[in-house]
């Protein structure tokens, strides 16, 4: 099994990518981030597609790029395999051919009948990517990339081009194959659900760079900064205008914090399933019921504080939740805010910035010095 170390600069007009990853022999790491952010060119540039004009890439002690030193190793000898989000299958080979692409005469056969049993393909061996459905292809892509035992397994969107349903299942699927895998994988994806479900760690880029990077709960649970809670599904954000005493507060009105906080704060954020409803013992702000929408196990309960502010709270089915128009107390339990900065800190490849990696440690492993917005 190989760590990942990538480093890299990359610029194409106005797009520019700075990118400093460690990740370890095993696992899923997913990348998310919003369109044009730089996920897909990152793939590209690790498998050899795309030339950056500055970095390194190791796996384990093959290194496969120094720019500095003018080392470049050629995409067909680095040992990767990418499923593009279309799959990109040779139309006039069967299913066999396929996955066989690339592979040593000698041996070719046992490899691909390996592969074709592993992935359920039995019956298929003959036929045309037309004549599959689209969780075919996507089980022969992933079969022809696997079948070259590579050090790094990159996956572009793999599911995005099937429908909702079908996508399921393949989900499941793909969480059993890359479970036996003893390599790492890098996936990219616009699926909070998939990246859940599949990866160990989850990497967020926006405009070129990580923002932030760690284990796939941690990030979810605490995004660091603005742009990366957005990206994850963040809804319920509190624009901070002053700082006191252990409290901040903006026209919503004021909320303690849980800690001590070393530096000022631009935005609080709380998941709605940490919401409560009229538990005059918790912290609260005065709000008007607004809308009820069914989510199945779930009821969502869109609201806005008396400024207008915007808040969804979750509650399970069959709890009461009040009507639209009614005024009722919002609880807000403190140990749930997460502080949210307004730009991101500069992070170094474990996610963590080198400023506050002593107090990250200490807090385990979650980073509390943010960047000022305002004070009063």
């Amino acid at each position: 099994m190989s760590a990942v170390r990538i480093a890299l600069g990359f610029e194409r007009g106005d797009f520019r990518l700075r990118v400093d990853l460690a990740l370890p022999p095993d696992g899923v790491t997913a990348i998310l981030g919003p369109s044009g952010s730089g996920k897909s060119t990152l793939l590209r540039l690790v498998a050899g597609l795309e030339q950056p004009q500055q970095g390194r890439i190791q796996i384990g002690t093959h290194l496969w790029l120094d720019a500095a030193r003018g080392l470049r190793t050629p995409p067909q000898k680095r040992s990767v395999g990418m499923v593009f989000q279309d799959y990109a299958l040779f139309a006039n080979m069967t299913v066999a051919a396929n996955i066989g692409y690339g592979l040593p005469r000698r041996g070719r056969r046992e490899i691909v009948c390996e592969w074709i049993e592993r992935l359920y393909l039995n019956g298929l061996e003959s036929r045309y990517p037309h004549q599959l459905s689209g969780g075919q292809r996507q089980r022969v892509a992933l079969a022809r990339a696997l079948a070259r035992e590579p050090a790094l397994l990159l996956l572009d969107e793999p599911l995005s081009a099937v429908d909702t349903y079908l996508r399921q299942r393949l989900r499941d699927q793909l969480l059993a194959i890359v479970a036996t895998l003893e390599q790492p994988v890098i996936m990219v994806t616009h699926d909070l659900n998939e990246a859940r479900q599949l990866a160990d760690r989850i990497g967020v880029m926006v405009n070129g760079r990580m923002h932030r990077l760690g284990s796939t709960a941690e990030v979810f649970d605490d995004p660091g900064d603005l742009q990366s809670a957005k990206v994850l599904g963040w809804r319920n954000l509190l624009p901070v205008r002053w700082m006191d005493h252990g409290s901040a507060g903006g026209d919503w009105g004021r909320l303690e914090l849980v800690r001590h906080l070393s530096a000022p704060v631009a935005w609080l954020g709380i998941r709605p399933e940490h919401l409560r409803i009229g538990d005059r013992s918790v912290q609260g702000l005065d709000a008007r019921a607004v809308r009820v929408r069914e989510l199945g196990a779930v009821r969502e309960l869109q609201c806005r504080l008396t400024d207008g502010t915007p808040l969804y709270l979750h509650r399970p089915w069959n709890e009461p939740v009040p009507a639209p128009g009614e005024c009722f107390r919002l609880c807000i339990p403190a140990q749930h805010l997460r502080p949210l900065s307004e730009e991101p800190v500069r992070v170094g490849s474990d996610g963590i910035p080198p400023a506050g990696r002593q107090q990250a440690d200490q807090q385990g492993g979650r980073q509390v010095s943010w960047p000022a917005r305002n004070v009063r």
